[in-house]
């Protein structure tokens, strides 16, 4: 069937899916689909190589595997196969997801690994326009948005941030043209009857919705499928640069994680709010759940009180007093501590000390305590709601006594303060803009001024015998240069 192979042969040059001659990695179960995909890759000139894995969670999961060794070795020219036994039921467990997505995240993380080390620049799967049109269903009944209705694409990253690709290679033509195709080139399969099983979601949309649909709408299949490509061009050249654009200006990177500008996000309707929440979820924490509740508990991140956050066992969202701070479990340095609330006249336990502001009732008789953990502010210029937390790269400060404002790196690095202390230093920030770096310097939008009528007490404890942060010596540095 050779006019089978061009057409596949066309759609991988229209979609740039692969090179003449360029090593792919292709994921075989057994199946027809995936066979067909191996043979027509192999018959097209590439340097194929294969890949199963075995889950081992049924019968026929042995002779699955031997029909892929048996059919690899048999070719003219041996094609590659590497073989992984997947625990998907241990993964499961361990992730306290499903059979089906513990499987599925297993294969794609191993299909990942072997490309990498075979120098693969892609991984190609057997997905047909059945299951595109299956997946648009499924999508729909789930509620999805606009990418959900574009269904799969040609060609993603295999992995968030990989350079891998996974390619869709048959996604133009349908299951039975596959299964006739490899009739006819004695190609074997085995067939999984899980891909029957109505527990399924996926398996209910292909052995109940859809033979009811072409019951009473022929050609349902390739009609759904194409209005997945409709869509799919749709979004590729109107939505998504469009959010590409909001994101540029709502998104900046950090050293843990990465944030999104508050000033920015309320600028946007709501619905592109929601997408651009859904999108720093994606790529900042993307083993959180991601739908439309899940975006609109962070939305309200957004009108909360500096320190409230959303957490996931994958990470977590802060308000910031002028971020959302999306930070990763597993790369948020210890140092690092988001801003919290400071209530007036109570103590706040952090990391390193106790951070206390008490509004006095008389004016003290000096506003220089002589003390470095100790500063006197305008309790009318400390702007609720108060927060506090570690510094950040590109903090600024008014420092008192000084035009203008300042780094808060340059002023520690100004005042010789160790680098392996800096990233543990805290900022008290009121509503407006910073006020203390705790333990260093006072920002003079809160000095005492003589019209000043209400006077409160700025105090950090540090531990016993721990000294200060900063040390008498570097604040002292802090006001001579202040002057």
């Amino acid at each position: 069937m050779p006019d089978f192979v061009d057409q596949i042969a066309e759609f991988i040059g229209q979609h740039e899916l692969l090179t003449d001659g360029q090593r792919v990695l292709v994921g075989v179960s057994g199946g027809p689909d995936s066979m067909v995909c191996l043979a027509v890759l192999h018959r097209l000139g590439y340097d194929v190589h294969a890949f199963h894995g075995n889950y081992g969670l049924r019968p026929g999961a042995d002779a699955d595997e031997a029909l892929v060794r048996d059919w690899c070795g048999a070719q003219s020219t041996s094609i590659p196969l590497t073989v992984k036994a997947l625990d998907a039921e241990a993964q499961a467990e361990k992730e306290g997801e499903s059979l089906q997505e513990a499987a599925r995240g297993l294969r794609y993380d191993a299909m990942a690994r072997q490309a990498e080390e075979r120098g693969a620049e892609a991984v190609a799967v057997g997905h047909h326009r059945d299951d595109q049109a299956e997946t648009l269903l499924l999508n729909l009944v789930r509620g999805t948005g606009p990418e959900g209705l574009a269904g799969m694409p040609p060609s993603r990253p295999i992995q968030a941030n990989a350079s891998i690709r996974l390619i869709r290679p048959l996604l133009d033509v349908s299951r039975a043209e596959i299964e006739a195709f490899a009739n006819a080139e004695d190609i074997p399969w085995r067939e999984d009857p899980t891909n029957r099983d109505t527990d399924y979601d996926r398996a209910a949309i292909r052995s109940d919705v859809i033979p009811l649909l072409q019951k009473n709408f022929p050609g349902v299949t390739d009609n759904v499928a194409r209005a997945a490509g409709l869509m799919r061009e749709y979004v590729e050249e109107t939505l998504t640069p469009t959010l590409e654009d909001h994101w540029a200006r709502c998104y900046d990177e950090r050293a843990a994680g990465g944030t999104l500008r508050l000033d920015q996000l309320r600028e946007l309707p709501p619905v592109w709010q929601q997408r651009i929440l859904l999108k720093a979820l994606d790529e900042i924490l993307p083993e959180a759940p991601q739908s439309a509740a899940v975006a609109a508990e962070v939305a309200d991140l957004i009108d909360a009180q500096v320190g409230q956050r959303v957490e996931f066992g994958q990470g977590t969202v802060w308000r910031e007093r002028s971020v959302l701070w999306f930070v990763p479990a597993e790369v948020r340095p210890a140092p690092v501590h988001p801003p919290v609330p400071v209530p007036w006249g109570e103590d706040v336990p952090l990391p390193g000390g106790v951070l206390r502001i008490d509004p006095l009732d008389e004016r003290p008789d000096t506003l220089d305590p002589n003390d470095p953990n100790v500063e006197y502010a305008d309790a009318d210029r400390l702007v609720d709601p108060l927060a506090v937390g570690t510094w950040q790269e590109g903090d600024r400060l008014h420092p008192l006594g000084m035009d203008g404002s300042k780094l808060v790196s340059d002023l520690l690095t100004d005042a010789k303060v160790p680098s392996h202390r800096r990233d543990g230093v805290y900022l008290l920030s009121t509503d407006e803009h910073p006020a203390w770096l705790v333990g260093h310097r006072l920002d003079h939008r809160v000095r005492v001024q003589s019209d000043t009528a209400h006077v409160a007490r700025l105090t950090w404890r540090p531990p016993e015998n721990s000294g200060s942060r900063g040390g008498l010596r570097s604040h002292l540095e802090f006001r001579n240069a202040g002057g």
